[in-house]
């Protein structure tokens, strides 16, 4: 199988495709070649030799045979209704924003980003190099209202451990 990029988010579901895929038929040659995000959703497509099983649409559910064809799209249907759920970003629940080429999914904590492949080579955003200096920089501007609620959650768990219980009558 060639190599195929989604945003970090969409791996497991690209994953979960792949290992489906894995367990059709060896003469179908089935495989995935590529995925991309299209109208905010994960679109996958792959290849496969259907040979001479005939597309029987016309028959009831359970006389019809197994074809490739079938399996593609139960595939990528499956895959395109997870990412519809799933943040592209970091694979928490997400929901659909915007429509259309702008149209992406995203969690509340991403909903700002735009591109979520470029933002997956980056995930720590635009403003800084590494983790490390958003870390520092969010303790510049937090650190003492950090260390003011640790303080008052101290207290308020001493109060809670010398509270002795009380019967109220009505």
């Amino acid at each position: 199988m060639s190599e195929i990029t989604v945003a970090n988010g969409w791996q497991n579901i690209l994953a979960e495709a792949v290992e489906e895929a894995s367990k059709l038929p060896a003469e179908w040659l089935f495989e995935i070649t590529s995925a991309e995000t299209i109208d905010g959703t994960l679109k996958i497509t792959a290849t496969y030799v259907g040979g001479d099983v005939p597309l029987d649409d016309h028959l009831p559910p359970d006389a019809k045979l197994p074809h490739p064809y079938r399996s593609f799209l139960r595939i990528r249907e499956t895959a395109r209704e997870k990412s519809l759920v799933t943040c592209e970003c970091c694979g928490r629940p997400g929901k659909l924003i915007d429509a259309g080429e702008r149209a992406r999914v995203r969690c509340v904590q991403h909903a700002y980003v735009v591109d979520a492949a470029e933002w997956s080579g980056n995930p720590v955003g635009f403003m800084f190099d590494s983790a490390e200096e958003a870390l520092a920089h969010f303790l510049q501007d937090y650190g003492s209202g950090l260390e003011m609620m640790q303080d008052l959650q101290a207290s308020a768990d001493e109060a809670d451990a010398d509270e002795t219980p009380r019967k109220h009558r009505n």
